[in-house]
């Protein structure tokens, strides 16, 4: 873990240290920091405008109401339906005919033959499912003055005060890392005392009972039911029905100056004047067996948590969740724009950037607010990464299952993990990442012939790795044409080893996964007549081209440059862990043979665009989402200023796109931002982050330009890095070039950041203004660089725990 540094948080860092001497002290906390609160002065309508708080197992959604608060819940692992892989039978015999009529420039014939014979139901899987809710339904319902609810995203912290009749109401609540609880402090200065009820509920599944002791059980079990007899938002099927995860929630009650009493399934607590609210939750899934687990009891885990927890005090528990939530989130700072705008609402401050308020801070706190919800979402106890929703998600069967979709959307989860100084995020990420390799290997052999792993763009916690879509039709078309997502998906992890340089990590985790992900690209490519390999059946994801032969949409086609891209970049990584790790083995002979015989990128001679396939074909929707011909200028870096034919080609390629609409989807204008960093074009950037802040009806930071999902705001983090700092290209000598402030916009000609994360293992701060930046790079391990800005180049050579400080 990184050192703490403290930057402009000294204040708060103090207090927070402070805290744990001193319960005066901890109260202090509740006066959050203006540089990374965010706030409102009305409780939430809508769910995308309450408040997200989570610790990576736990999530929660807070309303902050004043006649009933709110608290929308999550237990990361609570999934509907069962481990299901299908696939056609006769596969790898079927995907030969397929392969074949493609290279005899029969696609249509291919696609037909396709549809027909390479789809198995189940289509899909079942979905992500909320655990309930815990309502607080307050007695007095009289008018309310002074309302303020507040997220301080620095420690964690949300809360709720406002003034009724002559009495001050405070409300607190965080989900503790290191307890496992979420914690609630409902306080009342003045003479009214707090009555209220308590309540847990779900619409289904569940059973619940409140205790004398002032307790809560919630005891449940999924229950799946097929169609027609209950709605299945997959048309071609979501696997079988019948009695599923088992799960439980428990909450226990602390009431100062009061009495609390059972009534149904309620508790109300009465005449009090502080009252603490624990709660937890578990399933009993196991990730070993990537299913539920019959031996494990979820009750018995909910109530050894709670009971220990139980034991400690309110201030206890703050206080060591504000200490360990805020020295990880306090390693990053950025201070931007006018401060004083802190001191506006978020909705007032959103409506008026909409109307084109320059607000600079407002940006950095988005950038802040992804950081947060990639901390909440996925942890080092996490069981699970974070998924299309994060783990926030009140829908009992989400959008698109609330799954792993591994074609840009978990990929974009964590592009900033490591660049914006929470690389631990990636532990869930690999944990499961391993088991998905490994459950694919047998399904590889069967399905390819190959002896190495795959996963389709789909997945879940129960380890699907076969093609999976709503219907048939479509898991041919997004899934049984694209079987490299988890190809993909791997890099993401060698992106990981660049930055954190953890060669224990290259041996014995990542190596093998590149092998077996380049192992298996080698088995399915073929070789034509002219001794050019193919990846076939091919397609780039969610796309059609008009096929000029029978003048139909298609998909399928023979190595698309979203394909090639891919296959590329894992033949690199592969060969240079493999040279890092000192290995020859046989796959890396094989892959130097295969290069020989790949295709080049394909460029337009009509347009100078890059082409999405093979030739040069008109597209269904040429402001598509997906940017996925263009993945060799980002997330890859085989696509660089030095090859600027390709690099011109991209950008000609993503100005065509944004010309024709770009898609509309939030995480589609975070790849648009990212990209445009790529080309050092920061006003182009900017404008896609401008699009992120206020396209659509906006209230809240979330990503709501289409349902909710998490990648649009995880995205923009990893942007905004990027504009700040770049560290994928190597010199001549194989050292990183740190790219300060490659592509920001002139917006932004002054400004501070303290602890981004480079390549090689280097942290930097820099305080710049037009003419001027000051740079503090360090390195725990020590190593060489080169640094540039501002049209110069330092080389930098770092002894263990150095730090030195740069002026350009």
């Amino acid at each position: 873990m990184k050192s703490l540094k403290l930057f402009t948080f000294t204040i708060v860092m103090s207090q927070l240290v402070l805290g744990c001497k001193s319960n005066a002290v901890v109260e202090d906390q509740n006066t959050t920091s203006a540089v990374n609160t965010i706030w409102y002065d009305t409780p939430a309508k809508k769910w995308t405008d309450a408040f997200p708080i989570g610790n990576g197992k736990l999530a929660a959604m807070t309303f902050g109401g004043t006649d009933v608060a709110k608290f929308q819940l999550n237990e990361e692992s609570l999934w509907a339906g069962v481990p299901e892989n299908p696939y056609a039978e006769d596969f790898r015999e079927k995907l030969t005919t397929v392969q074949n009529l493609i290279l005899e420039g029969k696609s249509m014939e291919a696609n037909k033959f396709g549809l027909a014979n390479l789809t198995a139901g189940p289509a899909s899987f079942r979905s992500y499912e909320p655990l309930g809710d815990l309502l607080i339904d307050f007695d007095n319902k009289s008018e309310v003055s002074n309302y303020k609810r507040a997220l301080d995203m620095s420690t964690g912290l949300s809360t709720v005060t406002y003034d009724i009749n002559g009495s001050t109401i405070t409300q607190e609540a965080f989900i503790s890392a290191i307890d496992n609880v979420l914690c609630i402090r409902i306080s009342s200065t003045g003479k009214d005392k707090l009555n209220f009820s308590i309540a847990l509920q779900r619409p289904k599944d569940v059973t619940i009972s409140a205790l004398p002791n002032g307790s809560i059980h919630m005891d449940g079990q999924i229950v799946d039911i097929e169609a027609p007899e209950a709605r299945d938002e997959n048309a071609g099927g979501s696997g079988k029905g019948g009695a599923h995860m088992r799960f439980a929630a428990r909450l226990n009650t602390t009431v100062n100056g009061g009495t609390i009493t059972a009534e149904n399934e309620k508790l109300k607590v009465s005449n009090a004047n502080e009252v603490v609210l624990k709660y937890t939750a578990a399933t009993d899934y196991n990730l070993e067996l990537l299913n539920f687990d019959r031996s494990i009891d979820p009750v018995a885990k909910a109530e050894k948590v709670l009971e220990a927890a139980s034991t400690k005090s309110w201030n206890d528990i703050k206080g060591a969740h504000t200490q360990e939530h805020a020295a990880m989130f306090n390693r990053v700072s950025l201070e931007m724009g006018d401060p004083t705008l802190d001191s506006l609402s978020l909705d007032v401050r959103l409506k008026n950037y909409k109307n084109g308020t320059v607000d600079s801070g407002l940006e950095a706190h988005l950038f802040q607010f992804g950081r947060y919800l990639l901390m909440g979402s996925s942890r080092a106890n996490s069981v699970l990464p974070a998924n299309l929703q994060g783990k926030w998600s009140e829908r009992m069967w989400a959008p698109w299952e609330a799954d792993y979709h591994l074609n840009v959307n978990l990929q974009m989860n964590y592009w900033a993990a490591d660049v914006a100084n929470v690389s631990e995020t990636m532990d869930p990420l690999i944990t499961w990442f391993k088991k998905i390799v490994d459950v694919s290997k047998p399904y590889a052999k069967e399905m390819y012939g190959s002896n190495g792993w795959f996963s389709h763009h789909a997945s879940n916690p129960f380890g699907r790795v076969t093609p999976s879509a709503s219907t048939l039709s479509s898991q041919f078309n997004n899934g049984v044409l694209d079987p490299l997502p988890g190809a993909w998906m791997v890099m993401s992890l060698w992106d990981h080893y660049e930055y954190t340089q953890d060669e224990v990590f290259l041996k014995e985790e990542l190596y093998p996964m590149l092998s077996g992900a380049s192992e298996f690209i080698l088995d399915v490519l073929v070789k034509d007549k002219d001794g050019v390999l193919h990846f076939l059946p091919s397609s780039s994801p969610e796309n059609q081209y008009l096929d000029p032969s029978t003048n139909e949409m298609l998909r399928i086609t023979s190595t698309s440059t979203y394909h090639l891209s891919i296959i590329k970049a894992v033949f690199g990584a592969t060969q240079e862990a493999g040279s890092i790790i000192n290995t020859n083995d046989d796959i890396q002979k094989r892959i130097v043979e295969a290069q020989k015989a790949l295709p080049d990128f394909p460029i337009s001679e009509k347009n100078g665009r890059m082409m999405e396939w093979r030739q040069d074909l008109k597209e269904k929707e040429p402001g598509h989402r997906h940017l996925s011909h263009m993945l060799g200028l980002h997330p890859f870096s085989i696509i660089t200023e030095e090859t600027p034919e390709l690099y011109e080609a991209v950008r000609t390629s993503l100005a065509w796109r944004e010309e024709n609409g770009q898609g509309g989807m939030g995480w589609a204008y975070a790849h648009g931002l990212l990209m445009h960093a790529r080309l050092l074009e920061g006003e182009k950037a900017h404008k896609n982050l401008v699009t992120l802040l206020s396209k659509g009806r906006k209230n809240s930071l979330m990503n709501t330009i289409g349902p909710f999902q998490i990648d649009g705001n995880l995205g923009a983090t990893a942007g905004v890095s990027e504009m700040l700092l770049q560290s994928h290209l190597k010199d001549e000598n194989g050292n990183f070039i740190l790219h300060l402030l490659p592509a920001i916009p002139e917006q932004w000609s002054e400004g501070k950041v303290t602890g981004l994360h480079a390549r090689g293992d280097f942290e930097l701060d820099m305080d710049w203004s037009k003419d001027n930046l000051i740079v503090t790079i360090s390195s725990e391990k020590g190593g060489s660089c080169k640094v540039r800005a501002l049209g110069s180049t330092k080389d930098v050579v770092l002894k263990a725990g150095e730090q030195r400080e740069l002026i350009f």
